[in-house]
């Protein structure tokens, strides 16, 4: 027998539980077959799962999921749990325990006929068990410690039930580095076995969400996938799936499982682990620095040239930004080595089960494993066009579109987790094995299971194994039976000389049930078995049943279905005109600015600001019984226009309503919206609103700042030159399919722009917020070949500045009264006064005299507020901006405490001058971030340094 590398680890077993696979034979028949295991999912499967039809009915709502067969069923007989402690315990614990056991078993041992230390090293996803079901169900509460719940449940206790329950003496930790967390815990077992603290090892993860059999919310900029399906390394790639599964894999010194006879699938060379630190651009964030490191560590420690490398299991999410920062990382660890691959192929298994969170490592280091066992390399089932971001093209990487045989000497797997954690570990094919004839005679191949039904299951199982495989020693089969196997309740023999007789033995058991005849007493046993070697043979036959804890969903009621009827509306008379209305309109305007107002005067030349529209939108809404959006009113600004556009909605006739269109002075395409505007009870939404419509001139188009309107560029745009058109961009008023990221929010906006603009090039910029969704908006814009001029920031933050914080519902209510008394100056809030919840928040800014409408829409504002400033927290730039790039910065700093309190940094502006190549411009202005445009003299001056910047 060659020597074997010093520090190598041999796979002796493996077992898992996947989407669409029970066992990992039959993932690898999916793989190989290039089986998308992602399903869509039916309204019927999705009401039986319990999905409220609110959120089915959501446009931005995907039916897709990876479920896992069977996860709310186990085998608590077999493994000594009771029925009740089992209904308690997160599915999670009960499958990674089967698939640890199932580990042994493929490996060739069982428990009971071990006397080495055997080490457990696992990781888990959170308990969405306990939160979704046990705590729904009543069956926990708040301040009641519950053992046996805290037991089932707790993440702490993953790994030592397996050591308990299967009596295994080596050590016993969870693992928990999120995504990466069973890679780092098959690295983790790698060390204790070279360490000696155990023989054996077991190491890998689960996850499975709950409640089983529901979809997600597709956000723009998540993680999870546009269309149900991911993508990786795809043109299309946009996410990934949430999948559920579990792996485990046995692991022991190569030097050790070759003297044992053990099987050995592949051999692990070397790991890595490491973290990124805070070299990236958030927590959440992936770090080409710290991938690229950890690959060459895993290199150096396997002592493998990456030149050897021939196959990949990549991380590969299917992010647009993932991918290719991961293959950079990958292609620069490999040529740092030395020469890099002539040709390495890429996979990732999550294109066919989606992404496996704690478990998906361990699943990848099983399908690396199996890739160099059998020298095939799965395509990947949903790969239409390689993204050319990926930048492959010229290389030696390769990613397959179908299954290919490839001589596959060494290969690699990486996991990278959420928060940094990273791992990398490098194989190689087993070692060839020389081995002595087979002995003459027959050999008693024994068989058990805890009940008849599941003995007969157990030889079928067998039969067509063997039938697969007809050049399988029957001595191994003997010697693994005998010895990896419990001694259960019902058995049977079968004595046989071969494996063809072995199959027609057990054919004929499975069709009778029937024992076998006696063998002959002259017929000689070949009872020496110290030729044979231990093999990769069908697990016990667990008979699972359901445990779960059933949750009442009749009496939950859809949150968008509650309707307010606190006060009944009051509309127009009957048979009311357009004048009657504009003039209902000019009286509900004077009633707030403290003057008598005409039909045409602009409400926003009378003084009203963004407090007293929604003042005055709020009264629109109760007191003509109309649906408004807040940028409507904005793009109407006069009793004649807000008359024209209410007029279809509450009965004025379209003749009387088109004379009063014309009013709003909008461009063709926006007046055609206006008129078409439907007339049910919603919120519709218009295209960019004429701030101020110049003669002539150009046009800019200015983003809202977190909050949502766009009156703060009233003021501004009078004080502009007038040839110029001020259009701003307010947030959608549509609550239903809210979007959730910049990039959403940058599309969203740019369809409207192209409304006005076809084409370029373009003027865009935005106040505060704003200024990030104008800079994505040049990336999309640059992306799609068109021209972009200029981006204007006015006192924008740079994506840095968000990175790394924490803010939670508390600090949001904390920090609310702080920014309502910075945007409306003339409030009188306490100062002395903390709010910890957001009714908290509300009833602190609440002035004398607001009504309980306005209150309802200051909470929206909150909302939107909210909504915007975690899409920030979310946002980092993939590309660099070509155009330039003006900062209009505040001379006066915020104060840090504020910032802080929303979990941001003080970052210069000057920050922005990475994403740009453009240049950068930085142009101080007076006053701080909220006055710049609150105060008169402050707007002035600012209007002046912005006419500069679009004159230049």
């Amino acid at each position: 027998m060659s020597s074997t590398p010093p520090g190598a680890i041999a796979i002796i077993g493996m077992a898992g539980r996947f989407p669409g696979a029970d066992s990992v034979d039959e993932l690898w028949r999916n793989l190989l077959g290039q089986v998308e295991s992602v399903r869509p999912l039916t309204d019927d499967q999705l009401r039986c799962a319990g999905v409220p039809s609110s959120l089915r009915r959501r446009p931005a709502y995907v039916a897709a999921g990876a479920e896992l067969r069977d996860a709310d069923a186990f085998d608590g007989e077999f493994f000594g749990v009771p029925d009740h402690e089992a209904r308690v315990m997160d599915p999670q614990q009960r499958v990674f325990l089967e698939c640890a056991n199932g580990a042994l078993e493929d490996a060739g041992y069982t428990p009971d006929g071990l006397t080495e230390r055997v080490g457990v090293f696992g990781s888990t996803s959170a308990s969405s068990y306990l939160l979704n079901v046990l705590a729904a169900a009543g069956e926990m509460t708040p301040g009641d410690v519950n053992y046996p719940m805290l037991l089932g449940n707790d993440k702490d206790f993953l790994a030592t039930r397996v050591s308990y329950k299967l009596g295994l003496t080596g050590p016993s930790l969870t693992v928990q580095t999120a995504c990466s967390g069973s890679l780092t815990a098959v690295h983790l077992a790698c060390q204790s076995l070279l360490e000696r603290e155990c023989s054996i090892a077991l190491a890998g993860g689960v996850s499975i969400t709950v409640p089983l059999g529901h979809g997600y919310l597709y956000r723009e900029g998540g993680i999870l996938s546009r269309d149900g399906h991911c993508r990786v390394f795809d043109t299309e790639a946009s996410g990934t799936v949430k999948g559920s599964g579990c792996a485990v894999v046995a692991l022991r010194p190569l030097a050790d499982a070759l003297a044992a006879g053990d099987h050995v699938y592949a051999v692990i060379r070397g790991t890595a682990i490491n973290n990124d630190g805070s070299d990236k651009v958030g927590f959440t964030a992936p770090s080409p620095a710290g991938q690229q490191e950890v690959i060459r560590e895993a290199l150096a420690v396997a002592e493998v040239p990456a030149a050897d490398i021939g196959y990949v299991e990549a991380h590969g999410t299917g992010t647009a930004l993932g991918d290719p920062i991961e293959l950079r990382a990958l292609r620069a660890a490999h040529a740092a080595d030395g020469p890099p691959p002539e040709r390495c192929l890429i996979g990732s298994l999550k294109a066919n089960v989606g992404h496996l969170d704690a478990a998906a490592g361990a699943a990848g280091l099983i399908k690396t494993a199996l890739v160099l066992r059998d020298q095939r390399v799965p395509g990947q089932p949903t790969l239409r066009s390689v993204s050319p971001r990926l930048e492959l093209a010229g290389t030696g990487y390769v990613v397959p579109p179908a299954t290919v045989s490839a001589a596959v000497g060494a290969a690699a797997v990486s996991s990278f987790g959420l928060g940094g954690t990273n791992a990398h570990a490098v194989l190689t094919a087993a070692p060839p094995r020389d081995r002595d004839p087979l002995p003459a005679g027959v050999f008693r191949i024994p068989l058990a299971a805890p009940d008849a039904d599941s003995l007969r299951e157990a030889a079928r199982r067998l039969r067509d194994w063997c039938a697969a495989r007809p050049t399988i020693r029957i001595d191994d089969i003997a010697l693994t039976l005998r010895h990896g196997r419990r001694a259960l309740a019902h058995r049977v023999e079968f004595v046989v000389a071969g494996v063809p007789d072995l199959v027609a033995a057990l054919d004929g058991f499975v069709e009778s049930g029937r024992a076998p005849a006696a063998a002959d007493p002259g017929t000689r046993p070949a009872d020496d078995l110290s030729r044979a070697q231990r093999v990769a043979l069908p697990g016990t036959v667990l008979r699972r049943r359901r445990h779960w804890v059933e949750v009442d969903t009749a009496a939950g009621t859809d949150i968008d279905t509650v309707v307010d009827t606190s006060s009944e509306p009051v509309g127009p008379a009957a048979g009311a005109d357009r004048a009657e209305v504009a003039a209902q309109i000019a009286d509900l305007v004077a009633g707030h600015v403290g003057r008598p107002v005409g039909a045409d005067d602009d409400i926003f030349d009378l003084g009203v600001d963004s407090m007293n529209l929604v003042e005055i939108v709020t009264e629109l809404r109760d007191r003509l019984a109309v649906p408004i959006s807040f940028e409507e009113a904005e793009a109407a600004r006069t009793p004649a226009a807000l008359s024209a556009l209410l007029g279809p909605r509450i009965g004025v006739p379209a003749v009387d309503v088109a004379v009063g269109v014309a009013a709003l002075d909008l461009p063709g395409g926006a007046r055609d919206e206006v008129q078409d505007l439907p007339t049910e009870n919603a919120r519709p939404t218009v295209g960019p609103i004429p701030v101020r419509v110049g003669r002539g001139g150009r046009n800019v188009f200015l983003v809202h700042p977190a909050g949502g309107t766009t009156v703060c560029y009233i003021d501004l745009a009078r004080h502009l030159d007038a040839s110029d058109s001020v259009y701003g961009l307010a947030f959608p008023a549509d609550l239903v399919d809210r979007p959730q990221s910049i990039r959403a929010l940058a599309r969203r906006y740019l369809d409207q722009v192209r409304t006005v603009q076809p084409a370029g090039p373009y003027r865009i910029g935005g106040y505060s917020f704003g200024g990030n969704v104008a800079f994505e908006m040049a990336l999309l814009l640059q992306g799609a070949g068109e021209q972009v001029e200029q981006v204007v920031l006015f006192d924008s933050h740079p994506p840095e500045a968000y990175i790394g914080g924490h803010i939670g519902d508390g600090d949001y209510a904390a920090a609310f009264p702080v920014l309502v008394r910075a945007l409306f100056a003339d409030t009188a809030i306490p100062t002395d006064r903390t709010a910890g919840t957001v009714s908290e928040a509300l009833e602190l800014v609440r002035q004398p005299g607001w009504s309980d409408s306005m209150m309802r829409e200051l909470a929206a504002f909150f909302d939107v507020w909210r909504n915007n400033h975690d899409a920030l927290r979310r946002y980092y730039p993939d590309e660099r901006v070509r155009a330039q790039v003006v900062v209009l910065e505040a001379q006066e700093p915020e104060d840090a405490a504020d910032l802080a309190r929303l979990g941001m940094r003080v970052v210069p502006k000057s920050t922005w001058q990475q994403h740009v190549d453009g240049g950068l411009l930085t142009i101080p202005v007076p006053g701080n971030h909220y006055s710049m445009f609150r105060d008169a003299r402050h707007v002035r001056v600012l209007a002046g340094r912005l006419q500069q910047v679009l004159a230049a």
